[in-house]
């Protein structure tokens, strides 16, 4: 994701979030932990975090599952609890992508 993107997406964190009644968000999203269980559904293993975000559209969770010897990005609609995405990953491709959500290199 782009510095850029990066930026729009967290002023529009910051706007929504001043914007919208907190009952409001409560009553029309799943819980990270709601998140992380749909994750572990379909990839078998341990979540190690759930990241909220505004991706291709829509508010998602990233959830990290470890399996084994490897790690997966899952991708949960925030809305439905649905699995959207999944994708093989590793630490390196992680760090990287933390790296140029902050703007570094």
């Amino acid at each position: 994701m782009s510095f850029l993107k990066t930026s729009a997406v967290t002023a529009t964190v910051i706007v929504g979030a001043l914007l919208l009644p907190a009952a409001s968000f409560a009553a029309s999203h799943i819980t990270a932990a709601q998140a992380k269980a749909a994750a572990v559904r379909r990839i078998s293993g341990k979540a190690l975090s759930a990241k909220y975000e505004f991706e291709d559209g829509h508010w998602q969770y990233a959830v990290q599952v470890q399996r084994g010897r490897g790690l997966y990005e899952v991708e949960v609609n925030a809305q439905t609890g649905l699995v959207t995405a999944t994708e093989r990953t590793s630490q390196a491709e992680e760090r990287a992508e933390a790296a140029a959500e902050r703007g570094g290199h």
